[in-house]
């Protein structure tokens, strides 16, 4: 989606010191700090998976590692979160995973984001705020109550347990 002012979003928060870069594997404004992990499955070759599969196997490994940490996630569209998708994960009908990914003839990679510490709360007002300076309708935008952390759930929540439930599962692939 291209927005009408988001030139002047940029420039905003450039100006206030965020980082802002443009995805290459499509989707919407994904807010990332020092509380987000990131994952990623590349595939190459001939034969690549379809992109639903990729997808499945993505949102897979994430609900085994999240069961694994005593959460179970649902994997469906959390309507208003952060770059909604099909094969968002939630907690309590909260955000907590986004996924996406990028393709080329023979190369393919799923990507997801782990909200683990922090606050979805700020990630909302921040994301709300861009899409607010770059003209979004109400609907483009990003609704209040949508997103959480998983330490928003789990007292103890740290990125480096994520990280550990997360590579014990692709160790087990």
């Amino acid at each position: 989606m291209r927005l009408p002012r988001a030139d002047a979003a940029v420039a905003h928060f450039r100006a206030r010191g965020y980082e802002v870069h443009l995805r290459s594997s499509g989707g919407r404004l994904v807010v990332l700090d020092e509380g987000v992990l990131n994952v990623a499955i590349a595939y190459a070759g001939e034969r690549l998976p379809s992109v639903e599969a990729g997808f499945q196997l993505m949102a897979e490994v994430l609900s085994q590692a999240l069961g694994e940490l005593g959460l179970e996630p649902l994997v469906g569209e959390v309507a208003g979160s952060i770059c909604s998708g099909r094969y968002d994960l939630s907690l309590g009908g909260r955000k907590v995973a986004g996924l996406s990914q990028r393709r080329r003839r023979n190369f393919a990679l799923v990507h997801a984001f782990l909200l683990v510490e922090g606050e979805g709360r700020l990630r909302e007002d921040l994301a709300a705020s861009f899409y607010q300076l770059a003209g979004a309708s109400p609907e483009e935008g990003v609704w209040p109550g949508t997103m959480a952390a998983l330490a928003e759930f789990r007292h103890g929540m740290t990125i480096a347990l994520a990280a550990e439930a997360l590579s014990g599962v692709l160790t087990r692939l």
